[in-house]
């Protein structure tokens, strides 16, 4: 789940870009919201140059996590549109739902078995090898 904290950035970022589409200084919004200029004029060029600063935080999200997803993403961010609708986001950033492979643990006797292969071939051409694979 999002903290509480990663929401308030975004309720944050919110304010910033209504500030200044009201018509507010960038030095006002910074003194109202308890940030820097910098920060202030960060989030409007971002919001200028994407367009939507929701879209930023879903990919944001799949950043931090990229094994995440839609329904997830929509509920840490609590996101009013479905979770269709974030998937079509991802999409249009190229970003695409990834399933984690599923690996077998090594048990002892795996790992007895590797050491024992290592070590009886360390010393061997590397002939043996060329041999092995075109054999």
């Amino acid at each position: 789940m999002a903290t509480p904290y990663r929401r308030d950035q975004l309720i944050k970022r919110g304010q910033i870009v209504a500030l200044h589409e009201a018509g507010h200084s960038i030095r006002s919004i910074a003194r109202r919201l308890g940030v820097s200029p910098t920060t202030v004029t960060k989030w409007i060029n971002r919001n200028e140059e994407t367009g939507d600063l929701t879209d930023l935080a879903i990919k944001r999200a799949v950043e931090d996590d990229p094994f995440t997803n839609a329904v997830r993403i929509r509920e840490e961010l609590q996101l009013k549109a479905s979770a269709e609708t974030v998937r079509r986001c991802l999409h249009g950033s190229g970003l695409h739902h990834r399933v984690p492979a599923v690996k077998e643990r090594l048990t002892d006797q795996h790992r007895a078995a590797r050491l024992a292969f290592a070590r009886r071939y360390v010393e061997k051409d590397l002939d043996i090898w060329s041999r092995r694979l075109h054999a």
